[in-house]
C-alpha cells in the first residue's frame, strides 16, 4: 500500500516516512516496489549523512569556539550540500563522525549505488526480486544505523527542534 508522501521539511519527520514507506514494501512484500525502496534508501543514506557531517562540523567548532557566525554556519551548509558522496563519506571518517569499519561499509554501498544506477535497466529486464529484497534489506539495515548515529549526536549536542537545525530543503539545497 503506497502511502503519499507529505510536504514536510523536517528531518525527524522525513526518517519516520522513509521508515513507514521501506517496512511497508518489506513487510507486505511488495515485490514490484524493491527496486524504489533501493532507490530511496540510497537517497536516504546519502541526505542523512549531510545532515550528520554538517552537525558534526558545527559541534566540533562550537566546542573550540563558542561562537560561529551565520555566515560562517552558510558557509558550511553550502559547503556540505555540495559534497559528492565519496568525499561526503571521507570527511565523516576525518570529522570523526563514522569509525573505520562503518566507513568500509558505507563506501562499498556507494560503489553499488553507482552500479545499480548506472545499471538499472539490467536490474528492470532480470526481475530477480530475491536480490533486490536482499539489497533494500542490507540497505534499510545501514540506514538504521545512520539513524542511530543521528540519535547519538542529537543527544550528544543536546540539539532540539527550537534550534531550526532539523529543517531541510530538496535537492543541492537539502541544508537550509
Amino acid at each position: 500500500m503506497r502511502k503519499k508522501k507529505q510536504s514536510t521539511k523536517n528531518l525527524i519527520e522525513e526518517i519516520n516516512w522513509l521508515a513507514e514507506q521501506i517496512n511497508s514494501i518489506l513487510g507486505e512484500k511488495e515485490k514490484e516496489r524493491y527496486f524504489e525502496g533501493i532507490v530511496l534508501t540510497y537517497t536516504f543514506i546519502e541526505k542523512l549523512l549531510i545532515w550528520l557531517v554538517f552537525i558534526q562540523i558545527i559541534w566540533n567548532k562550537i566546542d573550540k569556539e563558542k561562537q560561529l557566525s551565520e555566515n560562517e554556519i552558510k558557509t558550511i551548509k553550502e559547503y556540505c550540500n555540495k559534497l559528492s558522496m565519496d568525499k561526503l563519506l571521507k570527511l565523516a571518517l576525518c570529522v570523526d563522525l563514522i569509525d573505520y569499519k562503518f566507513f568500509l561499509k558505507l563506501d562499498q554501498i556507494r560503489k553499488e549505488r553507482n552500479l545499480l544506477l548506472h545499471e538499472y535497466w539490467l536490474y528492470k529486464h532480470r526481475g530477480n526480486k530475491l536480490i533486490l529484497r536482499k539489497k533494500l534489506e542490507k540497505l534499510a539495515n545501514t540506514a538504521n544505523a545512520l539513524v542511530g548515529c543521528f540519535n547519538r549526536l542529537v543527544e550528544e549536542t543536546g540539539m532540539d527542534e527550537s534550534y531550526g537545525l532539523f529543517e531541510i530543503g530538496t535537492g543541492k539545497k537539502f541544508l537550509i
